[in-house]
């Protein structure tokens, strides 16, 4: 049997990508085809913080696009995984206009004394500079479990959707009007084909690759977990100038991401567990904010993701074929831009346009 939809790969961009093919396509029989688990791969280990920040007109483009339709998960169950988060910039006075530039949607404001407040109490000995200041916004972020949200997305379209877990797509072909994809347990048939693949690579078409992302390389990503007296309620804090922030997980843990300077990585050689160096790195990192929850430190993780050049991901077709488009260059932003991505992915579908990149 021909599906109308097929789409690879089972991560958050994926689910959503099954979630609009269904809201805009009713009737459409959807095959999803995923190499490991729902969930799994980056999606499984991102923060999956959502800022309401954009560097380019392109990424303001995203934010506003993704940001309602995460509104809209409110009242689903995927929209149990989905928290609203009081974001707290660390940022330099004389760089403050251009941050406040980047905020989409809102007003950029000094922090209260009891936002002040809240921020010393788990972070005591927080290192800020005379040259910065403390700032938030009126509205909030998200904090996504992107695992739990593409679980439960796919779940609610199970009665429309054929799953194959444990498929690693070989290869797609033109056959017949639509499409075969080929895994080493089997064929399917599909009329369209939507690839997001994460960080590996999308299968061929006609043995030659999809067109490349310029620029394009896998980067290890690591963040470690402390154990600090945080509760959900509490706020994110993002040292903008050092691409480093601390987000409450649960009652008495946090994680915190950083920068890891790691190219060229293969993805199968991530699962998740971080190395020596990940630690080493991202204490030194967080111990130049806050030596004592640098001391703090109890663990991490670490995986894998391909960046552009820009770091904005990619929505392409094959110049040849239509009705088959790759999702790729998720750039550490693939569960924020997710419902945004997905939907262009559908566009693209029905009304072929140039690569948004």
């Amino acid at each position: 049997m021909t599906a109308d939809l097929a789409v690879v790969g089972g991560g958050v961009i994926g689910a959503f990508v099954v979630r609009e093919a269904l809201r805009r396509h009713p009737g459409w029989r959807v095959l999803l085809l995923e190499r490991s688990s729902i969930g799994s791969g980056a999606t499984e280990w991102s923060a999956g913080v959502s800022f309401p920040l954009a560097a380019t007109p392109r990424h303001r483009d995203l934010v506003n696009a993704a940001s309602p339709r995460y509104e809209a998960l409110r009242g689903t169950p995927a929209g149990a995984f989905v928290r609203p988060v009081t974001m707290v910039y660390v940022v330099r006075r004389d760089g403050l206009e251009a941050f406040r530039q980047r905020v989409v949607g809102a007003d950029v404001r000094p922090v209260t004394a009891t936002e002040r407040r809240r921020v010393a109490r788990f972070l005591p000995d927080a290192r800020i500079g005379p040259g910065e200041e403390m700032v938030t916004h009126d509205g909030q972020g998200f904090a996504v479990n992107a695992r739990a949200v593409a679980e439960a997305l796919v779940a609610l379209a199970a009665d429309r959707v054929e799953i194959q877990l444990g498929q690693r797509v070989e290869a797609v072909e033109p056959d017949d009007g639509g499409y075969r994809l080929t895994t080493e347990h089997g064929e399917w048939h599909a009329r369209r084909v939507v690839t997001a693949c994460g960080a590996w690579t999308p299968p061929p078409v006609h043995a030659t690759p999809l067109p490349g992302v310029p620029g394009a390389r896998r980067k290890r990503i690591a963040a470690l977990h402390a154990r600090l007296p945080v509760t959900l309620d509490d706020p994110l804090v993002y040292f903008v100038d050092d691409d480093l922030f601390i987000l409450p997980l649960g009652t008495g843990t946090a994680l915190v991401s950083f920068y890891r300077d790691a190219w060229d990585t293969d993805p199968d050689t991530c699962d998740g567990r971080p190395g020596a160096e990940d630690l080493r790195q991202g204490r030194a990192a967080l111990g130049r904010r806050s030596a004592a929850a640098a001391a703090a430190v109890s663990g991490g993780r670490a995986f894998c993701d391909l960046y552009t050049e820009n770091r904005l991901p990619v929505v392409t077709g094959h110049p040849d074929l239509p009705d088959l488009v790759a999702i790729r260059g998720g750039s550490g932003s693939g569960v924020r831009f997710a419902p945004a991505l997905a939907a262009e992915a559908l566009q693209a579908l029905t009304q072929p346009a140039p690569a948004r990149a």
